[in-house]
């Protein structure tokens, strides 16, 4: 045989194969055309109205080649066309004991759907925590599937024919309603939509039916800084509709970390969880009085407490209490508009009420008895917002273990001097660059437990916008060290020492305006004395500079206007 005939042999069999191939693959497919779905509903009355996708009957009866059929046929598997959802179910706990038809009508897939309480009849649920709240907003699968991600919506219903103003809604027009704007939307449905409205909070997770496991998810799939719920969308109906984003814990608490608690005022004393759950009842204020017997001594004969308002519980959380100072003033609101949602309401009367809320705590003005101070603290800009600089900010910036406190107050007499924070300001300027700044806050820096004082005299403006406000003879800075940040006394005069465009939160505060004295004084100090007189004016020194501007451009035109009239003589 030759090379020739050897090749044609090949090409020849080459052919044959490929054929074969083919026959085999168009063989299935052309016997089951030749059985149309007719033929098999001729026998099978019952599923003439049969609906599974497009699929025809021989699609799942592959091995049905000719009618009439063997009587015995093999089991359809749904494997072939559900893979991915196969290799779900695979992992289910379901699968142990249940096919897919126990769940699916492979027949009527559409009409004959089965749900959890089908089989799961009067589960108890006794073990879930507020049992009804989670039962009637979340599915199922929320704690018994595989949950990947979640989404709140929230929808308000209110008349048609009325709307909310956008601009009450979210006054800062980011279409991001914080826990602020969320309590003053909440009062302004209870005052003047009493009845007339309808809210409904419905939680949707992305999970899959297939995936059911064997224990529930852990509460903190949810309850937790990182939790599926990520988004919150609030959808507000009437004339014109609105729509807004939500911080998601408003709607959803976190629960306690043993991790978290290890860092919390209460973990650093060593206190542990039996000292306090002693059973499984609530704690009642008996318990806190073990330790804090002198601030309740205070409290219980307070409004509050009488009335059986608040217990310690109520206001403060064990599980996440930090040391006061360590709370800013959104936490330090927090506590109270937990109950007194209707704050910003009842502070109309108050110019720029927001503003003022952004800055000052309730105990400001309704616990007269708490100290109240001036609270410097620093900050670094970070995409124009301003975060509080953490004590791993100045590790990085001045070394590990830096004693902060030590490395500001250089002589060591336990008050910061205005030349010890600018030469700490300039250190850390080097280091952060512009985006450093000084924040100014009047902070409760000593806490009376009284909170009955509806303290209408603050209604006068001039009780804080003033430099004899009482704040002003108490001031400090607040640093952050390796444990827990500390106060630390600061010289009243500092101020004067730096621009006012690092201290522009001071600015808010309006001192009082400047005075006839002050001009006197200034202009009969002498040479010496003159500089330290000027550099007390403080931000007065900006109402003396105008003063003397414009008493300069008058005097000029009076001149000019003599001198005009002298010259025509």
């Amino acid at each position: 045989m030759d090379i020739f005939t050897t090749l044609a042999l090949c090409d020849s069999i080459g052919v044959m194969n490929i054929f074969i191939l083919f026959f085999l693959i168009l063989f299935p497919i052309l016997s089951h055309s030749t059985i149309p779905t007719e033929d098999c509903l001729g026998c099978h009355e019952k599923f003439t109205t049969f609906k599974h996708g497009n699929n025809k009957c021989i699609q799942c009866h592959s091995d049905i080649t000719s009618l009439p059929h063997d009587e015995k046929l093999k089991k359809p598997s749904c494997n072939n066309c559900h893979k991915q959802t196969s290799d779900i179910y695979e992992g289910s706990i379901h699968k142990k004991n249940l096919s897919c038809k126990d769940c699916h009508d492979v027949h009527f897939i559409e009409r004959q759907k089965k749900y959890c309480i089908d089989c799961h009849v009067g589960v108890s649920h006794d073990s879930l925590p507020s049992k009804e709240k989670h039962l009637q907003g979340m599915e199922c699968l929320a704690c018994h599937g595989k949950t990947t991600k979640g989404n709140m919506l929230i929808n308000i219903q209110i008349d048609q024919k009325t709307s909310i103003s956008r601009d009450i809604l979210d006054p800062d027009k980011n279409r991001f309603l914080s826990r602020i704007e969320w309590d003053n939307l909440q009062t302004i449905l209870l005052n003047k939509y009493k009845g007339k409205h309808q809210l409904k909070k419905q939680y949707v997770v992305l999970s899959n039916a297939h995936s059911i496991m064997k224990k529930p998810v852990s509460c903190n799939v949810c309850h937790n800084e990182k939790g599926i719920f990520q988004h919150a969308k609030i959808t507000i109906s009437g004339v014109s509709p609105s729509v807004f984003s939500a911080d998601p814990k408003i709607f959803i608490p976190e629960l306690p970390s043993i991790k978290d608690y290890k860092h919390t005022i209460h973990g650093k004393k060593g206190i542990e969880c039996f000292d306090c759950h002693v059973s499984q009842e609530r704690i009642s204020d008996s318990t806190c009085i073990t330790c804090h017997d002198e601030l309740y001594g205070v409290y219980k004969n307070t409004v509050h407490s009488k009335k059986g308002a608040a217990l310690c519980t109520d206001c403060h959380n064990p599980h996440y209490t930090k040391a006061y100072k360590e709370l800013g003033v959104p936490d330090r609101l927090g506590i109270c508009v937990r109950c007194h949602k209707d704050y910003i309401e009842m502070h109309k009367w108050l110019p720029n009420t927001v503003l003022h809320f952004n800055y000052l705590e309730c105990s400001t003005c309704h616990s007269p008895d708490s100290t109240k101070s001036m609270v410097l603290s620093l900050a670094l800009r970070e995409n124009g917002v301003r975060l509080p600089i953490k004590y791993s900010d100045l590790e990085k910036a001045f070394g590990k273990g830096i004693n902060v406190k030590d490395f500001i107050d250089k002589d060591a007499d336990g008050t910061i001097r205005s030349e010890e924070l600018a030469h700490f300001f300039l250190e850390l300027t080097k280091i952060f660059g512009k985006d450093i700044a000084i924040i100014s806050s009047i902070v409760v820096t000593k806490v009376h437990h009284n909170y009955s004082e509806k303290n209408t005299k603050s209604k006068v403006c001039a009780t804080c916008h003033s430099e004899e406000a009482p704040f002003y003879e108490s001031f400090f800075i607040s640093i952050p060290e390796k444990e827990e940040s500390i106060y630390i006394p600061v010289k009243g005069s500092v101020i004067s020492a730096f621009p006012s465009s690092i201290f522009i939160d001071m600015c808010l505060l309006g001192e009082e305006k400047i005075k006839a004295a002050d001009f006197t004084r200034v202009f009969k100090a002498g040479r010496k004395d003159r500089p330290q007189i000027i550099d007390e004016l403080g931000f007065k020194l900006i109402d003396f500079i105008g003063i003397i501007l414009a008493l300069l451009i008058f005097s000029g035109i009076i001149i000019h206007i003599i001198l005009r009239v002298v010259v025509k003589r």
